[in-house]
């Protein structure tokens, strides 16, 4: 037992994975060929979760307790209850043919006439590929960092240097930005 363990934990660490049972080709390939498209994704979705949730935080932090912040709050809880698998299904059924619109590609990153177009056009065909499973993934994840950056938010803009430059003049946008 221990021999076998310490075998796996040897080839792990070389990043031998074995052979998979259901391809029959080695784990290391298979990884290989799906990793541009996970950090594709990932990264398109960490972006613009970013560029989502920490602007919308901190507006939400300036006007806590407005009718923007409930509403919004309640839109970003919907967000954080939703699993993202289930969001995408959601927008494939809307989106992508399913039942109702077909504006989005329901597979694939590419389309099938993807080498026959333009430098633009392939730029336009892969972003257009990416909206729906972007979309399923900035909904889960802008909600937490949406929390996070209004209460951190409030922390900063209650503390003592913050009342001080209020009470000296200093304009809200030039004290918030």
């Amino acid at each position: 037992m221990h021999e076998r363990l310490w075998l796996m934990l040897k080839n792990y660490a070389q990043l031998d994975f074995g052979t998979s049972f259901f391809r029959g080709a080695p784990v290391t390939e298979l990884i290989a060929q799906k990793l541009p498209v996970s950090l594709s994704l990932g990264l398109w979705a960490t972006l613009i979760t970013y560029l989502i949730s920490i602007p919308l935080g901190i507006r939400k932090a300036v006007r806590h307790g407005s009718a923007f912040d409930v509403w919004s709050s309640t839109l970003v809880i919907i967000g954080y209850a939703t699993p993202a698998f289930l969001f995408a299904i959601l927008l494939i059924v809307v989106f992508a043919g399913g039942s109702y619109l077909s504006w989005f590609p329901a597979q694939g990153l590419f389309s099938d006439n993807f080498d026959s177009l333009s430098t633009w056009g392939k730029v336009k065909d892969y972003l257009w590929h990416l909206v729906l499973p972007v979309s399923s993934l900035v909904i889960g994840g802008f909600a937490t960092l949406t929390i996070l950056t209004k209460n951190s938010f409030l922390n900063e803009i209650s503390r003592q240097y913050v009342v001080t430059a209020r009470a000296k003049g200093l304009t809200e946008h030039r004290m918030l930005y």
